[in-house]
């Protein structure tokens, strides 16, 4: 009789594992493939596997990935398996920054204040076409204020809708 117990406890846990796995975002992605997509390819650029990364990355950038688009954005200002490329590094951190961290908005000034005023002037027309193509509204994700684990610091923090 346990044994027959059990396996219904277990049984019922899958369900409810394979509920969760099952949705998909809005573009018909699997809620699965959406995250191990930015975990392999967080995994694989902290492995130095930098080319396999930047596919990762990529794809999950252009899903509206805020983690992806930040590190893609590094990938970018540091000549990891790209030449290195500060226009295309700025529009992907400005897409990332919808999404505020201390440690992003550390980098991100940091990067600003390197940059000539007039390349940042240059960029904002195609600053605001890469949000609306990547950003948040677009993507549809969801954006929402939340204290940092351990911390009062409050941080903005966009999650992929799903269905």
């Amino acid at each position: 009789m346990k044994l027959i117990h059990g396996v219904l406890l277990v049984a019922l846990g899958l369900t409810c594992f394979d509920a969760a796995a099952q949705k998909r975002t809005k573009e018909n992605i699997w809620a699965m493939e959406y995250n191990n997509t930015l975990n392999n390819g967080l995994s694989a650029l902290n492995a130095g596997k930098h080319e396999k990364a930047f596919e990762l990355l990529s794809e999950s950038a252009n899903w509206g990935n805020k983690t992806a688009q930040f590190y893609l954005a590094e990938m970018y200002f540091n000549g990891l398996h790209v030449e290195q490329d500060y226009q295309v590094g700025w529009l992907w951190l400005n897409v990332a920054m919808e999404q505020k961290t201390a440690k992003w908005r550390t980098f991100y000034d940091r990067v600003e204040k390197a940059l000539p005023t007039e390349f940042i002037q240059a960029m904002e027309p195609l600053v605001a076409e890469h949000i609306a193509t990547y950003g948040a509204d677009a993507k549809d994700l969801k954006c929402r204020s939340q204290s940092a684990t351990g911390s009062n610091i409050r941080e903005v923090i966009c999650e992929k809708r799903l269905y």
